[in-house]
């Protein structure tokens, strides 16, 4: 039988029994202290306005924004207009009126300004909305720059070849000679064939600009343009009826060969009662002078070659 002593058998001290844990446990330093209720519910309001903070203000936005657009307060009030001389302002002003919504903020303002633009005198417009109730169109009007001859009406267009009208004494002088030889000897064929008309118009432009930077008083001189031929513009002088070829290069070397001719060979002619139907430029260095007959006999050709094409 075994005895159970508390004495250590190598010293022979008597040790003391270990002591007893208490079944207790202590509270831990770490553990958070319990929230109120008022606590809880203030937490849960500060994150449901940070989840539905994004949402509110949309919703915010989109009822001003409805508020805006059905509200009175920005109903077109007025139409400031600057820029018109030729063209009618309260004519732009009925278009805006007319097609567009009552309220500026609903007016698309690209489309506007597309729309104002197919007016004929418009080349350029600014369209800018200005808030509560107004819209400002600032204008650039197309220049009445060139006069042609079509269907035996002048019309007036600008630099373009766009047509403006038909020619009024209200327009005053337009330093121009009168354009002729155009694709479609009326209105509706010149416009079907706009791009080939305004490219001659340019190239006549051209011409008379060349001639311009040496000789502009005898610029001047020059009362009609023929761009019938596509590398022939032919010219008359004022108080003469002959055709004058400048082909399609170097004008300004040419005209001034012609005017400033040493030899004064066609006014020689003429005193001799020679009639001269046309005059050809288009050789550098060279200047043919050329009867009826001869200019006949060339028309004649070209219209047989072209039929045979």
């Amino acid at each position: 039988m075994k005895i159970k002593t508390n004495i250590n058998r190598e010293t022979g001290v008597k040790e003391k029994p270990p002591e007893k844990k208490s079944a207790r446990r202590k509270p831990a330093s770490n553990r958070r202290p319990r929230l109120s209720v008022r606590s809880r519910i203030a937490i849960a309001f500060r994150f449901l306005g940070k989840a539905f903070a994004p949402a509110i203000l949309m919703g915010f936005a989109l009822m001003t924004g409805m508020y805006a657009i059905s509200s009175g307060a920005f109903n077109l009030r007025d139409i400031r207009i600057s820029g018109c001389r030729h063209l009618d302002a309260g004519t732009l002003e009925n278009i805006i009126r007319e097609e567009f919504p009552p309220n500026v903020l609903r007016i698309d303002l690209d489309k506007a300004r597309q729309r104002l633009e197919n007016e004929t005198w418009v080349k350029n417009v600014e369209v800018h909305r200005v808030l509560p109730s107004f819209l400002v169109l600032r204008i650039e009007e197309r220049e009445p720059s060139v006069l042609l001859e079509i269907g035996g009406t002048q019309m007036m267009a600008d630099g373009d070849g766009v047509l403006l009208g038909a020619y009024r004494r209200e327009f005053g002088k337009i330093d121009s000679p009168i354009f002729r030889g155009f694709t479609g000897n009326d209105l509706k064929t010149y416009e079907k064939h706009y791009a080939e008309n305004a490219g001659n118009i340019r190239r006549g432009i051209a011409m008379l600009t060349e001639i311009a930077t040496e000789m502009p008083d005898e610029v001047r001189n020059i009362s009609e343009i023929d761009v019938s031929e596509l590398n022939n513009i032919k010219i008359i002088m004022d108080n003469d009826s002959v055709e004058i070829c400048m082909g399609n290069e170097n004008f300004l070397k040419r005209f001034s060969d012609f005017v400033g001719d040493p030899a004064k060979k066609y006014q020689e002619l003429k005193d001799q009662g020679i009639q001269v139907a046309q005059i050809d430029l288009s050789n550098d260095g060279q200047i043919v002078y050329k009867n009826i007959d001869a200019v006949a006999r060339e028309k004649a050709l070209k219209l047989n070659r072209s039929e045979n094409r």
